[in-house]
């Protein structure tokens, strides 16, 4: 069932509270919109008004709802009326709110949350167009108070806040502006998207935000889906017509014993996203979210439903940090949790193209930042204050903008799609990383070799070759001076202080336990070098390279490629100058693997692939050597094979 609470307070019995003029229309006209008119595919009984009430009406009409009915799927609750903060905790003022007793007469939002566990919502959106004096809901911070939330355990909710932490929430001829912005979004007025049949809470409030912005007042929208894409509404603008709510996804509305799964993690899920501030941790993400998945396995769509809403609300949350880059790992790292139920799911390899399309996009709106970014300065990708950090962290980082660029142009090639827009972008960064960052592309780490790989062998279908050529060529001759010793994955800003002191002063072999032994890169790029026409380049540096250790691990099947630890596979490790001698030796070797790849079935599927590549990227110590299989020598005339 789909209920509606809307409650609209213009009356004000106890100063300082004023009477209103707007908010009673506010919610009137949301409750007709969504309710009368069934645009919200609301239940039409059990949805209510609720005009200038007292704590006492809202309390029994909450009971009478929340408690006396049938299982709520998803609850919307629309305030509009005076709000604000006391003692840490934010309050919805009612009629009968007297400001020295907040918590006898007033909503506070702790008890609003427990209500919401207790009668265990599927999901809950929440619409506070509201001010005081202090200004409107005190700040995000205040919602995510771990006296507020910590304890919801089941919370899966979406917030719209009419407007930040030092402003008012205004209202003029007798509307709220959030409110009235919120419903040219609903009523299609204010375009939000058109590829799916409902709406979202968090993809409305991203346009009410930005729609409102220099009219000193700008919403503030956040959310975690647990269960899905929340269903705020439907589309109006919906390509594919008038379509039922229901339709967004495959099982998104069904109850199901896959649903306790996610509620057991609940928890673990609201830290992650609650610590996402300033960058994301792919790695710890993982950890949380890809064992829920595997649970799910006997239910795909509860497992895609549970993934695609995550990719919206912790992407919508990741904005505030204004990186485009990260919003592509998130939604990155979404798709590599669902890479387990790949081979067997079709649903789920839906669920992965989608979501690698939204890299792709994010990757564009990436780079165009980056290339606004030069045109201020050409060192855009050094950080301020870093110093000695950035000889070791600024090559990882113009490799992994080159790694990305790469990703991205796979998934097209094996979603069978086209990227020539983004192609010329990402063309042009990567001249200007070429220009102007040459010193930088230092083989510092073996954590560059799937970056590495991602672009080489994406470089003909960006028209790079000839870049390609020049990195491949200084990573070689700095591999070859410094016989082959670069660190390992992985290292932290003290272990990469050590490595760089060592091999400043010519005494690498004192830091034995920071090296990569054996090397992913070395054979990374001795590969790549005669795949594009530098065989002999490459033979010759082999005597440079005696006594170092390779390796390429290639899985037993690519669907764990995303775990932290990949169960079974097989190390092909090698010795030069005692197994393999020269470049003819190495490409006897990787004849076998690249035999072994060609063949093996669990790479069939496009989302497999695409997430593997995804997936060697957020956790860079593995290698999808399978990019390079059916790639020959540049001699041989032999183009890549794009599958």
């Amino acid at each position: 069932m789909r209920v509606l609470i809307a409650i609209g307070c213009d009356i004000y019995k106890n100063p300082p509270l004023e009477t209103l003029k707007g908010a009673e229309n506010d919610a009137s006209v949301v409750f007709e919109h969504l309710v009368t008119n069934s645009w919200g595919e609301y239940d039409k009984e059990n949805s209510k008004l609720l005009l200038s009430p007292s704590i006492s009406t809202l309390r029994s009409t909450v009971e009478t709802v929340l408690f006396s009915g049938e299982p709520i799927e998803e609850l919307t609750v629309f305030f509009a009326g005076h709000g604000g903060v006391k003692d840490g905790t934010y309050f919805l003022c009612l009629k009968d709110t007297d400001v020295d007793r907040m918590s006898l007469n007033a909503l506070s939002m702790t008890q609003l949350f427990a209500w919401i566990t207790e009668a265990r919502i599927g999901h809950t959106n929440l619409v506070i167009d509201a001010c005081q004096s202090g200004g409107v809901v005190h700040d995000v911070g205040v919602l995510l108070n771990p006296n507020v939330i910590g304890k919801a355990g089941s919370l899966a909710i979406s917030i719209l806040a009419a407007s930040g932490s030092d402003e008012y929430a205004q209202e003029s001829d007798g509307a709220g502006h959030c409110t009235t912005a919120l419903m040219s979004c609903l009523k299609g007025n204010t375009i939000v998207q058109t590829t799916r049949p409902s709406f979202d809470l968090v993809e409305v409030g991203q346009v009410v935000s930005r729609t409102m912005q220099g009219n000193q007042q700008t919403p503030v929208c956040w959310g975690i889906n647990l269960f899905g894409i929340s269903q705020l509404a439907k589309n109006p603008c919906f390509s594919g017509g008038n379509a039922h709510i229901s339709a967004t996804f495959p099982g998104l509305a069904a109850d199901s014993a896959g649903n306790e799964h996610i509620r057991e993690a609940s928890d673990a899920i609201w830290e992650q996203y609650l610590s996402l501030t300033r960058e994301f941790d792919a790695g710890r993400f993982l950890d949380v979210i890809q064992p829920i998945c595997i649970k799910l396995k006997s239910e795909p769509a509860v497992a895609a439903t549970f993934v695609m809403g995550l990719s919206a609300t912790f992407g919508a949350r990741s904005a505030t940090m204004n990186d485009s880059f990260e919003i592509a790992r998130i939604q990155s790292a979404c798709a590599v949790a669902l890479l387990p139920l790949a081979g067997s799911s079709a649903i789920c390899c839906d669920a992965i193209l989608q979501l690698a399309e939204k890299v792709v996009g994010s990757l564009g709106q990436g780079l165009q930042e980056l290339l606004a970014e030069f045109e201020k300065s050409t060192y855009a990708l050094l950080f301020s204050g870093a110093r000695i950090a950035d000889f070791y962290f600024l090559p990882l980082r113009v490799m992994s903008v080159l790694g990305w660029i790469g990703a991205a142009i796979h998934v097209e090639i094996f979603s069978g799609g086209s990227a020539s827009t983004f192609n010329a972008k990402a063309a042009e960064v990567v001249r200007l990383i070429v220009s102007h960052y040459s010193n930088s592309i230092v083989p510092v780490s073996d954590e560059l070799t799937p970056f590495y790989l991602s672009f080489a062998s994406a470089a003909k279908a960006l028209g790079c070759e000839e870049e390609l050529e020049t990195i491949s060529c200084l990573l070689l001759r700095i591999l070859h001076d410094r016989g082959a010793r670069l660190a390992a994955s992985g290292l932290n800003g003290d272990e990469a202080l050590r490595f760089l002191t060592a091999v400043a002063e010519g005494r690498s072999d004192d830091c034995r336990n920071l090296l990569a032994n054996p090397t992913s890169l070395l054979p990374a790029v001795l590969l790549v070098m005669n795949q594009i026409g530098l065989s002999d380049m490459s033979d010759g540096a082999m005597k440079g390279f005696d006594h170092t250790n390779i390796n390429l691990f290639i899985p037993v099947d690519f669907t764990e490629f995303g775990a932290n630890l990949i169960g079974e596979g097989t190390n092909f490790s090698l010795n030069i100058g005692h197994t393999i001698f020269s470049m003819s030796d190495l490409l006897v070797e990787w004849a076998k693997i690249e035999h072994g790849l060609i063949s093996d079935a669990t790479l069939a599927p496009p989302a497999v692939k695409i997430a593997c590549v995804l997936a060697s990227l957020l956790r860079p110590d593995r290698v999808p050597w399978f990019l390079l299989r059916g790639q020959q020598a540049k001699s041989s005339a032999s183009s890549p094979d794009a599958e």
